[in-house]
């Protein structure tokens, strides 16, 4: 009887460790400058960030992300093209890409097997995202203050076959394309 309870034990501290993060929203560091974010999850003892590869320059094109033992890339794929970029990030290459030339409203995120299509719903009003449809889940993005893009809200409810590099990817192309270069 023993060994089976502490067998469930271990079980359940195991699969608790192996949960899939749950976004909860991001900040920038400094009121004056996007180039460092506090992730939030849905833990408040859990944050990480988001931040410039090369802080002390205006290289906006290579970014690291890190958050409990998720640690990661993300680069525009080609130079001074802001329509494509991946996130590399536990064994995975994650591709962010434009729907539509010149549109960067809509964008087509790929794992190579799960594709989603993230969206601004206004074309005009860039601080509401979410995903065109619910086959993997629901996420949204939206500023906590109107016309303030320091700070984040996100619904997470993604399933778990939605990797954290392809949340990253998520959260990222929202904050990247939205924020001044500062």
């Amino acid at each position: 009887m023993i060994i089976f309870l502490l067998l469930g034990l271990t079980t359940s501290y195991l699969y608790s460790q192996d949960e899939e993060i749950e976004l909860y929203g991001i900040s920038a560091t400094w009121d004056d400058s996007y180039r460092e974010w506090i992730i939030y999850t849905a833990d408040e003892d859990i944050e990480g960030e988001l931040e410039l590869r090369w802080g002390a320059t205006d290289n906006w094109k290579e970014w690291e992300y890190e958050l409990e033992e998720e640690y990661g890339t993300i680069k525009m794929k080609w130079h001074n093209d802001p329509s494509q970029w991946e996130v590399r990030g536990d064994g995975e290459i994650i591709t962010m890409k434009t729907k539509w030339r010149g549109d960067f409203t809509e964008w087509r995120i790929s794992d190579g097997t799960i594709n989603l299509t993230l969206r601004s719903k206004f074309k005009t009003h860039l601080e509401e995202w979410e995903l065109s449809d619910d086959k993997y889940g629901k996420f949204e993005m939206y500023t906590t203050y109107e016309r303030d893009v320091r700070d984040w809200e996100i619904i997470d409810e993604l399933n778990e076959e939605i990797s954290f590099p392809m949340k990253m990817a998520l959260l990222f192309t929202v904050m990247y394309h939205t924020t001044p270069k500062l």
